[in-house]
Formats: structure tokens, sequence, C-alpha cells
């Protein structure tokens, strides 16, 4: 996918991150219920509802790109021949946000060919949008609702030319998506 076509998805993409948030943010500092997964990882509403609302959008952005999400995963056998798909945490953090700790974010990541090439972080609590997108840099912009324009955003200086997280759930089987903690790689994840 071209520079003009990543910046058409770029903005949405956020707008999608910041409402997912928003929605999060409903229950966060609430008693909101705790189940676990398979794996023991904790599970809230608030992951739910943001997967929900993530999935959806994505969706009606562009239905032709497949979505894996911790919350809703694909099989290993049908996604491994993606050559394009999001990648979704809706709510990474999940431990930080029962524990009513503001580290807590929302992640969508668009991966071609087992590389990233846009990425979006919101930290609802912190009210705190990063972002990047290939051979653009990554940016951040403080903001509490969405927006309509990202041009009050700040380019966030790097040492590096290229930094870049492998994403190594991308290639793990078909019972483990990941284990590691997407979220603030994203931001250093692809470029300047």
């Amino acid at each position: 996918m071209n520079t003009e076509n990543l910046n058409k998805f770029l903005q949405p993409v956020c707008n999608i991150a910041i409402e997912a948030g928003l929605i999060i943010n409903t229950y966060y500092k609430s008693n909101t219920e705790v189940s676990f997964k398979k794996d023991r990882s904790p599970l809230t509403e608030a992951d739910l509802a943001s997967n929900k609302f993530i999935i959806n959008s994505l969706s009606g952005l562009n239905a032709d790109i497949p979505i894996l999400s911790e919350e809703s995963l694909v099989d290993w056998d049908v996604r491994k021949n993606w050559s394009r798909s999001w990648l979704v945490d809706p709510l990474d953090g999940t431990k930080e946000f029962i524990n009513q700790r503001a580290e807590f974010t929302v992640n969508i990541a668009l991966i071609e060919n087992n590389e990233p090439v846009l990425g979006v972080i919101y930290a609802p609590a912190l009210s705190v949008l990063y972002y990047a997108c290939k051979n653009n840099g990554s940016y951040k912009l403080l903001c509490d609702q969405t927006i309509n324009s990202l041009s009050d955003s700040t380019k966030i200086q790097t040492s590096h030319k290229k930094i870049q997280t492998t994403f190594m759930f991308l290639k793990v089987g078909p019972t483990r998506m990941m284990n590691l903690k997407v979220g603030w790689k994203i931001m250093l994840m692809i470029m300047n």
C-alpha cells in the first residue's frame, strides 16, 4: 500500500482508537466484572466492548482487510497466508485497567507482509494519541475526543533512522496470539 493510501486510513483509524478509548473510559474506575481467558489472563466488559466497536469500525472502513484481535482470534492456518491485516489489542494493559492505573492503551496496526505500516495507540486515561505511518515518522497528539485533523500533532524524534518492533505473534502457532506488550512498542515500530 502506498503512502497516499496509508494516509487515507490514518485519521479514521485514529478516531476509531479514540472512540474505543472513550468506550473503555465508561468502565474505568468502576466495579467491572473480571473473567479469565483460557491462558488465565483477565478479560473485562471494557475489553469486549472496545473489541466489538473496533472490529465493526475497521470492517466498515475496508471490509476486504481481515482483522486479528486479541479478543477475536483467527486460526493460524487461516491467517498465515494473509498479506495484509489489521492487528488489534482493544485494551492492552487489562491488569493496569483493573487496578485503576492509567497505563492501558488501545492498539491498532495495519500489517503488510508481516511488517507494520501504520500504527495507532490511544491511552484513554491520559488522553494521549500516538501514531505512525511508514516513511512518515511517529507523532503524538493530546486529545480527549475524536479529531478533525492531525495538524496539531508533535513529531516524535528518535535517535535511529529506523525503529521497528518485530510482531512475533503474527508467526506463532495456532493457539497463541501474543505474549508481549504491543502497547508502547507500536509507536516506535515504524519509522523516521
